[in-house]
Formats: C-alpha cells, structure tokens, sequence
C-alpha cells in the first residue's frame, strides 16, 4: 500500500505523537509498504535524513514554543497526487489534519484519523481573551472525527469520551499505540549515576518521563516525593523533559526543601531517555490527560514498576489484570506516598511487579501487533490484502 500520514508534530519534537508515527512508518516499511509523512518543518535549518517526508512550512506556536503550526500552502501538495496514495491517516485536526481531508476528498481516497490528544485540557496555553471553552474544542474533534472514515481511539476509555463528544460508536475503532520492545532488549550504554553524581549507588530513582506543562500534574508529584523523602532519605526523583512549567517546578522544589534530591534533566535524546528508564526503580505519574500514556508503557516495557493516577487512558491500562502497575484512584498525595513507600520496602512485591510489567507490554502492546491491526483497517476500507505476517490483536 502507498500510505499517507499528516501530522503537526514529528521527530525530533519529543512527544508520543512524533514518536508513535516514527515508529508506524519504520514497521509498516518493514513490510513492504510505502509510508509518506506530511509534517511541518521543524527548524529552517534543520536536516532530515529520512526518505518519503514531505515537510510544510511552518511557525512556533507564540505561547508555546516547543509546538509549531504547519500552514498547508506549499509546492509538496503538488507531488501528493503522484504518490498514488491508497489510503490517508491524520493525526490531529488542526492544519494538516485539515490538509489531509482536503487530499483525501479531492483523490477519492479513504480517511483515517487518530484521537491522540485531549485538546481541551491544554486550552490554558492560549490567553484568557483568546481561550476557547472546552465545549467549542469538543466539537472541533467530533467534526473532525465525522469527517473521517474511521477513526482510531487508544482506549477504550478515550473511544467512550468521543462517544460522548457525539461520535457513533459504530465510527470509532480502540487499537492501543504500540511499543518498540526491541530497543528495550539492548544493554545500558548512557550511565545516570555517572552524568549525575548527586545520585548515589544506595539511592533508589523515582523518575517522570514527559512534558513539564501544567496538565502533566508534575507539582503534585514533587509533593508526593517530599511526602516520601520524610520517610525515606536514601532517594532521588529525576524529572526527564523540558516544557514551560520548569521554572515554576524548581521554586516548588525549593518550597519543599527537597531540590538538593530532584534532578532536572531537560530534553534528551531517545536513546538516554530508554538507558533512564532502565535504571530507575519507580516510575511516578499523576497526568488526567493521557488518551493512552506511552511512558507508562515504556517504564513498563524496561521493567520499571509503575504508581500512576487512573484517570483518561492511563485507567485502561493499569486496570488490566496483570498489569504490574499500582494504579491511584484520587489525587490524594498520601496514598501516593504511601504506595511508593510500600514497593521501595517490600523487594518481593517489587520484583513480583517486575516481571509482570514486562510480561504485561509484550503480551498486548508490541508495535508489531498494533501495527498490525491499523493495516488490517485500511484494508477493510480499501479493499486490499497485506502484506506481511498476521499477528494475535493487541
């Protein structure tokens, strides 16, 4: 198949998004299958040494510079019709998900859409005079998702949300965003304690793995860690990502007399972020805006056991039996605290997660496998068979 992929974000932004279509395009090429990417370009300067990405012109999000917004006006559109596309795939609705309804409408081809984000808890980037209310953005994504063919829920937990947007049940297909369980099989090469020498050998890690932005909740989880510290001294909280709220998260960690044990150590490669995971103990979330939560997976995956709050599509998840998770219903920081105390303290509950956690990913979310399900749509709506290998669902 000739398959086209729109998206407002890509590698080397760190984000799910950029990372799941990174990966999408890798396995779907594995199987013989022609992935082109429409995405916008991320520095002026900026080089991609990867084929079959078509780049937009875009500019910096004024009030969040991390994002961009891609404007759907250049010579790339041109070549589209020359890729004999079989099907179409955005992954947002904004400027070159709008794109992608244009193409698919004026070549005849089937659309497919992914709900990756909830939009509506990240309207508090905009100023007050210019924030839409959550109903406006609310309606933004159901007509969006109208508009589609299909459109592809990470959970069954976001599926039941856009239900209640006013898309049919009947529009909306569950298919998880994979993990590449090959990158977590490979030995440490980048040493955590060896870049940082503030973490001991005797200290236990406690890590987050995300965008420091407000709808992350990461202030309470330096309340959480404070909560811990009191009862445990031999640790340390590190914090991998960069995003606006990190001046605001270090005056926190002053407050809470507790900067002397949290390591911020901004954005990092995607190759230090997996040897970090690797070597952490205990992976901390507390996020209400996941659609799925690909970090969790990840810690998951290295066999770093999870505390996180079950809310959105972290709930699905962690509520799995065999999940190897500890899932917190409330945001109550001394449960919180104690959860993590417990799996710090009990080494037989901690391994007995272990293992399960990793059992857990490979058993139901291998790229492969999910890949695997999104092909089997596009060919239920195209009419084609695929090529390569059927796998069990995710």
């Amino acid at each position: 198949m000739n398959i086209g992929m729109f998206s407002d974000t890509y590698i080397p932004q760190k984000n799910g998004v950029a990372t799941a279509l990174k990966l999408y395009k890798e396995e779907m090429e594995k199987r013989g299958h022609n992935v082109y990417l429409f995405v916008p370009k991320y520095e002026f300067d900026y080089k991609r040494n990867e084929e079959n990405v078509f780049e937009f012109p875009a500019v910096k999000f004024f009030f969040e510079k991390d994002q961009r917004i891609a404007l759907p006006f250049s010579s790339e559109v041109f070549k589209i019709k020359d890729l004999n596309l079989d099907i179409i795939h955005s992954h947002d609705p904004f400027s070159m998900g709008i794109l992608a309804r244009m193409i698919s409408h004026m070549l005849k081809v089937k659309h497919i859409g992914t709900h990756h984000t909830m939009y509506e808890y990240y309207t508090h980037y905009l100023p007050a005079i210019m924030r839409p209310r959550p109903e406006f953005v609310q309606k933004i994504i159901r007509n969006w998702c109208l508009k589609t063919d299909k459109v592809i829920a990470p959970t069954e937990n976001i599926k039941s949300t856009l239900v209640e947007y006013g898309v049919p049940t009947d529009h909306i297909v569950t298919i998880p965003t994979g993990i590449d369980l090959d990158s977590f099989d490979k030995p440490v090469e980048w040493n955590l304690r060896r870049e940082y020498s503030q973490i001991k050998e005797e200290d236990r890690i406690l890590l987050f793995v995300g965008r420091l932005g407000k709808e992350k909740n990461i202030d309470f989880l330096l309340q959480v860690f404070a909560n811990v510290l009191s009862q445990e001294k031999k640790v340390k909280f590190v914090i991998v990502g960069g995003g606006p709220e990190r001046e605001n998260l270090e005056k926190s960690c002053d407050e809470l007399k507790i900067r002397d044990h949290v390591i911020f150590t901004g954005g990092l490669s995607r190759e230090k972020v997996l040897d970090i995971y690797k070597q952490s103990d205990l992976f901390i979330f507390a996020s209400y805006t996941e659609t799925q939560g690909l970090v969790i997976l990840e810690a998951m995956a290295a066999g770093t056991p999870v505390v996180a709050l079950g809310k959105a599509g972290v709930y699905d998840i962690l509520s799995k039996e065999g999940s190897g998770g500890i899932m917190i219903k409330d945001l109550d920081r001394n449960d919180f605290a104690n959860e993590i105390i417990k799996l710090l303290r009990n080494t037989n509950q901690y391994e007995e997660l272990k293992q399960k956690s990793k059992k857990f990913v490979r058993e139901n979310f291998s790229i492969e496998n999910c890949v695997e399900r999104i092909l089997d749509l596009y060919q239920k709506l195209i009419g084609k068979k695929s090529s390569g290998k059927k796998e069990k669902d995710c």
